[in-house]
């Protein structure tokens, strides 16, 4: 299986590596003492990338009083270790192929589920907005790299996702042999993602969260992510049908808020998608 997961991950980097932005910051953020100077050097080679990821950074609920104007301003507010996990998610959106119809479905829930929960980080206060954002749009990257080395087999798994009470794990496990947890957690290593991002990655589907079993933080980003993920399906951002849950036992939070929060990522990812598709 190691193996099988590795030819799937190296066929993402041979993606990666088209994009020499992406390769140069992946190589930057494998180095854990990347200084402020090296990635804005890196970020200010490409304007599509910079544009981008500026759009992240100045996204409306991280509540700024002032807009952030250039990448070193964004490095030095947000911290190289923020500013890292949204460069990532702005990195995701290279890594897919041609953005056909299955893609856009991947691309659009990753960001949907960025958005609430980033959302549900305002309201409830357990977690930062924007590593909240970041975990939510880089949760499912194993999907990506498994649909980007088996494009004619993957999407056919979620034909059948409506019709089964299956999880994507099990469904991905009996048709491939590997699931898009496993490959996720192998890039994640492999890039040295940040561990918040990859706690999510590995733990957003089961109960128990943090790595080392005491996180806090860590605990109540998977929580976040498995409500907004919840709350994405509901209003269709997904690849399966919605689920009925009372979402609002989960961080106390009333149905008249969870209305709102819904309103608010139909406007908000609406905005996004035309906003992150600009070069």
């Amino acid at each position: 299986m190691a193996q099988k997961i590795e030819e799937i991950v190296n066929k993402t980097l041979d993606i990666a590596s088209h994009y020499k932005i992406v390769d140069k910051v992946i190589k930057i953020l494998e180095n854990e003492f990347a200084t402020i100077d090296e990635l804005q050097d890196i970020l200010s080679r490409d304007k599509g990338f910079t544009a981008r990821f500026l759009r992240i950074a100045n996204s409306p609920y991280y509540g700024r009083s002032r807009k952030i104007k250039t990448v070193k301003e964004a490095l030095i507010l947000l911290g190289v270790n923020t500013a890292k996990s949204l460069i990532l998610s702005t990195s995701l959106i290279y890594l897919f192929k041609k953005m056909e119809p299955f893609e856009q479905k991947l691309w659009q829930h990753s960001l949907a589920v960025g958005v609430s929960a980033s959302l549900l980080a305002n309201i409830t206060g357990v977690a930062t907005p924007e590593e909240s954002l970041s975990c939510g749009i880089l949760h499912d990257i194993g999907k990506v790299l498994l649909n980007n080395a088996m494009p004619e087999v993957y999407p056919k798994i979620y034909e059948k996702y409506h019709d089964t009470k299956k999880s994507s794990v099990e469904l991905e496990n009996e048709t491939i042999g590997v699931n898009h947890v496993e490959v996720g957690v192998a890039i994640s290593e492999k890039w040295n993602f940040p561990e918040l991002i990859k706690d999510t990655i590995k733990y957003h589907h089961s109960v128990k969260c943090a790595s080392n079993g005491n996180d806090s933080e860590s605990k109540n980003i998977c929580k976040l992510i498995r409500v907004a993920d919840q709350i994405c399906n509901e209003l269709g951002y997904g690849l399966k049908k919605p689920e009925v849950e009372r979402l609002e036992e989960e961080f106390y939070i009333d149905k008249e808020l969870i209305q709102e929060i819904k309103r608010n990522i139909v406007f908000q990812l609406k905005q996004e998608m035309q906003l992150l598709f600009k070069e």
